[in-house]
Formats: C-alpha cells, structure tokens, sequence
C-alpha cells in the first residue's frame, strides 16, 4: 500500500512515527517547510529522515504558514501513485489550494489531526473551517476530546478513528518509578534542589500560562523547575529576581534524551496552559512515572488524565482548586502514570495508523 503524508513541518514527534510506519506500509512525506519559526533551533536536532521526504522550499512566511503551490500541483499530477492521502492539516494556504484541488476533482483524503480546541470563529473563518473539514473521506483523531472538534466543523462522526498519539519508543519508558537515592543522582548532576519537585516543560509564551505558576509557587514550599525557552523568559527571571524566590528554577530547552532523564528525577508534572491542541507533554511526563496536574484545556490530559488516580484536572482561573492539588499529588499513583503512557508509544501509533489506512485497500 502507498501512502502519501502532508505535514507542516518537520515535527520530531511526526518523524518519529513516519520512520517507525515505513517499516510496515510504502509511505512517503511531504513537508510545506523546513522548520517553524517558533521553534529553537535544537527541536529538529534529532531528526533523522528513513523514508522518502519532499521539502517544498517556498513560499514561507509567518510562523508555520505557507503559500506554495506546488503542494497542490504534486497531488495534481501523482494522486492516482496513492492508495490514501493523508493531510496533517487545513490551514496553511498550501493546504487549502491542495485540498480544493482534491475537492474539485473528487480524490479523496483523509484528515489527520494532532488534537482540537472549538473557538469563537467569525463568519468567515467558520466557513472555510467547515468547507475543508466536512470534505474529508475520513478522519484520524488521537482522541474523543479532539472529536468534538472535528463534529463541530462538519465531520462525520462514524467516519472518525483514533489512533495514539506519542512521541517516544516502548524502551523508553521508565520501568518503575525511580527511587529517592536514583533521583538525588540526577539532580546533583543537574544542580536541581532536594525535595519535593514539581516540574513543567514547555515554551516560554503566554499561552503557557508558566507565570501563573511562578506566582502559585513562590508562596509554597515546594520546588518548582520550568523547562524551556521563549520571548516571556526574561519576564520569569526578573520576577524570581525581584521577589527573592529560592525555589523556582529554570532550565533551558533540552533535547529529548535529556529531558527525560530530568523529568524521571521530579516528583509531578504541572501545567497550566490556557490552551494546547494536544499536550505531548503530559504523555512525556507519563512515560517518565511522573502524574500529572494539568489545566482542563489541555487536550491530551482531558482525555489522559483519570482524576485522583494518575492526575488531576484543574480550572487556571481556580487558585485554591490548583494549590490542592498540589497538596494532594502526593497520593496519585506514579505506576498509573506508567500504565497510561505504554498505551500511547510510537510503535502502536505506527500499527493503528497502518491498520486505519489498510481499510483503504
């Protein structure tokens, strides 16, 4: 079976799946760019590229935007080589000039999304959403939070199947949880305080809500370390200064293999973003034997999070709800954490997805 993929950019969490799918299917990838402008330069440090991928090199411009042609004049000209067409999106003007071809001329495609938050659209801006979203032969959602927008824009909610949706291998997840003697190692390697640590990994933007955190903690005795960068970094800093905070600390964006190790010496995982269209780090956090406390408007952890037990959800605009939580993370079950993120690896994101697209025969 040939398959053809169409993403953005090349996310390691994408590539990671493609290089794990082309082991089981005849797959090829095109990406609209070579990186997101948003991203630091070491997110793509990884990548290493085991199935056969187009870059389109033009037409570049906002953050993750493209306005290239030559997306849809590809499918124009090779559809009928493909058993299935994957678009990883809708948006970019590439996207739309492709999917209007495929409309028009009445070949099929399926659409596959990383996760889904419903706004409020303008006329216009709903409009388009239904017309590229409703057209689909088939959706591929990582799960039933993420259906609910798909069904808001038009889908066909039997046409929809799930698949999970990780960015690490099965041998990389924790066995158990580490003991104290193996954290204490790990943070004195990392220069990382003793006691309770809580963590959070993400970028440094507003829609992060990391400040929020910062003003939780520094009336708290426990530590907290925030993992990354972004524009609002010198913001934290100068506030710990200010303030003389003694427990919140940051560290600068990590590659994987890194992160993981620092995750796997914390005690919690916290997040209280305003809005993630999935949340691939509630899942990493999981995989590392961490529970996690995590906004409800994040994705992956409405779904992922089974309340009490491997985490809790909680309201960003409910201090007093957050700071108990905080209190009672000590009684969530770091094994549960575990057990979630055993289901969600890259290899049984590659065999669901082969098993969804092998339907197409």
């Amino acid at each position: 079976m040939k398959v053809l993929f169409v993403f953005n950019h090349p996310a390691p969490y994408k590539v990671l799946v493609y290089n794990e799918l082309i082991k089981l299917l005849d797959i090829e990838v095109i990406f609209e760019r070579e990186y997101a402008k948003d991203r630091p330069n070491d997110f793509y440090a990884a990548n290493k590229y085991n199935f056969p991928v187009t870059f389109l090199k033009d037409g570049y411009f906002s953050n993750e935007n493209s306005c290239s042609s030559k997306l849809a004049k590809y499918i124009r000209n090779n559809h009928e080589k493909y058993d299935a067409i994957v678009m990883n999106g809708y948006s970019t003007f590439a996207e739309m000039k492709a999917i209007r071809y495929m409309i028009r001329h009445h070949i099929p495609y399926i659409l596959q999304i990383n996760g889904g938050i419903i706004k409020k659209d303008n006329f216009i801006k709903k409009i388009l959403k239904k017309y590229y979203i409703s057209h689909a032969a088939k959706y591929f959602s990582p799960c039933t939070e993420a259906d609910k927008y798909l069904i808001h824009y038009g889908a066909n909610k039997e046409m929809i199947f799930h698949y999970p949706y990780g960015n690490y291998f099965n041998n990389e997840i924790i066995q158990k949880p580490l003991s104290e003697s193996e954290k204490k190692t790990i943070r004195e390697k990392w220069n990382l305080p003793s006691g309770r640590l809580f963590v959070n990994a993400s970028q440094f933007i507003e829609r992060k809500n990391n400040f929020e955190l910062i003003s939780i903690f520094k009336d708290r005795p426990e530590n907290l370390l925030l993992i990354g960068s972004g524009k609002e970094q010198e913001k934290y800093e100068r506030f710990i200064k200010d303030n003389n905070i003694n427990n919140i600390f940051i560290l600068s964006f990590q590659k994987k293999k890194e992160l993981f190790e620092i995750l796997s010496s914390a005690d919690c995982f916290i997040t209280l973003s305003s809005e993630d269209i999935f949340g691939h780090t509630t899942v990493e956090a999981m995989a590392n034997g961490l529970p996690v406390i995590s906004s409800d408007r994040v994705v992956s952890s409405i779904d992922l999070i089974k309340d009490g037990l491997n985490g809790f959800l909680v309201d960003i605009n409910n201090r007093e709800m957050i700071n108990r939580a905080i209190d009672d993370s000590k009684n969530l079950q770091h094994e549960e954490a575990i057990k979630t993120a055993a289901n969600n690896t890259v290899e049984k994101s590659a065999a669901k997805l082969k098993e969804l697209l092998e339907k197409e025969k």
